[in-house]
């Protein structure tokens, strides 16, 4: 660890805001903790994000306001509204975030000595590695969405020949993300596959300074008090017996939620005290609520805080990880599956790739065929049954968990790297950006 305060900026448009250290059992996100984990070291820190919210869909600032939070600052970059996922709204959104970034930033008194910054949206990405570019301050890029791709995703199937076309579509007019890449210090990537996505958009091979840091979780805290624990069953409306799988999310199309509400109905049949919960909003919610109305075993509670998701996975056996099978999910582990771990559930993985090859590797769960409710469903029913195999899976999970998710050895690691990519830029411009108004 590198002892000299340095100015770190580290950006990332929708990873919501964080929430104050003294709140209990609260949810942490990669942008976040990596800027406490700075500021503990003694670093100025800067968390950029939009002032609007893809979430929650409403504004979280009036403007580009810079405000506290804890030992560090939250910088909002002011963008308008959007009501839908894709639109022309949401496209306006990323081209003013990225316009209005470069306006705050032209007027920051203290540059920075590094910027990390994620790859989504590309105007917002673009515009930080052009100012960086500018001013000889390293940047890295982190990928954290295989973006622009995804939208062969949307494609139907009955036009599953266009995907190799559409790509390469893509690729061509993409060229602010393509710039954006090779003009990087560096590449960093949820999974190998990830950053070998990064520098092929970069057209070179990797070097020293690329890496791999995964979404990771913290350890299981203090477990909640058995007084909460009963408010929140009491709230999804189960009961101390119930046998709970849970997915904890947004609620859109990235997953199959159809086949978890039909292995859910099979599953109830031999075992009618299992639930499905489904823990989230989206623009899916309403309809699959209708869809398993005439179910009493799929609970939708809406959107849980900390507190809530942490005791839901503390009174939960199986982390639904349902995922469709397209490249962004076979190629990625989301944060979501390193929550599932931390809480010591057995993992039930709906696709092959990074996840499934882990989940099968380390007997941690197990995978079922896509959009297989028949299998989902035999699979859980047999653990069921057998109590002793869902322990040692469930083990499994947090032994995993341990050796390859912790917070507590991710992002350390992840501030020694950008130190030292921060210190050697220092080094060989002969001193700190600070300087420079």
């Amino acid at each position: 660890m590198l002892t000299d305060a340095m100015n770190f900026w580290v950006i990332h448009a929708q990873e919501n805001p964080a929430a104050p250290r003294a709140q209990q059992n609260r949810r942490e996100w990669r942008s976040n903790t990596l800027c406490e984990h700075l500021a503990d070291r003694g670093h100025d820190v800067v968390r950029w994000r939009s002032s609007f919210s893809h979430q929650a869909k409403r504004q979280l600032s009036n403007g580009s306001v810079k405000e506290p939070i804890d030992n560090y600052f939250h910088q909002f970059i002011e963008s308008p509204d959007y009501r839908r996922h894709i639109g022309p709204a949401r496209i306006r959104n990323h081209m003013k975030l990225g316009a209005n970034f470069s306006k705050v930033a032209e007027r920051a008194t203290i540059k920075p000595d590094l910027i990390h910054v994620g790859n989504v949206p590309i105007a917002l990405c673009y515009a930080a590695v052009r100012y960086a570019k500018a001013r000889n301050i390293p940047v890295v890029v982190d990928v954290r969405d295989l973006w622009p791709d995804i939208y062969v995703d949307f494609l139907p199937a009955a036009l599953g020949f266009m995907r190799g076309p559409v790509l390469r579509l893509l690729h061509l007019t993409s060229f602010r993300l393509n710039w954006a890449f090779r003009n990087a210090t560096a590449i960093s990537g949820l999974t190998k596959s990830y950053l070998d996505w990064g520098l092929e958009r970069a057209s070179r091979i990797q070097h020293q300074h690329d890496a791999v840091f995964p979404m990771s979780y913290p350890a299981k805290g203090t477990p909640p008090a058995q007084d909460n624990l009963a408010e929140l069953r009491g709230k999804l409306g189960v009961g101390e017996d119930d046998i709970l799988a849970v997915y904890v999310g947004n609620i859109g199309y990235q997953s199959d939620f159809d086949t978890l509400i039909e292995a859910t109905e099979q599953i109830a049949k031999k075992h009618p005290q299992f639930k499905c919960v489904i823990a989230g909003s989206g623009p899916r919610e309403a309809e699959l609520k209708k869809i398993a109305a005439q179910s009493a075993n799929v609970v939708f509670p809406g959107w849980l805080q900390g507190d809530e998701i942490h005791g839901l996975l503390a009174i939960s056996t199986f982390g639904l990880v349902a995922y469709n099978p397209v490249p962004n999910y076979l190629r990625n582990i989301p944060n979501k599956f390193s929550e599932y771990l931390a809480g010591g559930l057995a993992i039930a993985c709906g696709l092959q790739g990074e996840m499934g090859q882990l989940t099968t590797k380390t007997g941690s769960g197990f995978i079922y065929p896509p959009h297989d409710a028949g299998a989902l469903a035999a699979n859980i029913c047999d653990l069921i049954e057998k109590p002793e195999a869902l322990a040692k899976m469930k083990h499994a999970a947090v032994q995993l968990h341990k050796d390859r998710f912790d917070a507590a050895m991710i992002y350390p690691k992840m501030s020694d790297h950008l130190e030292a990519l921060a210190h050697a830029a220092l080094k060989e411009n002969g001193g700190p950006h600070a300087s420079q108004a």
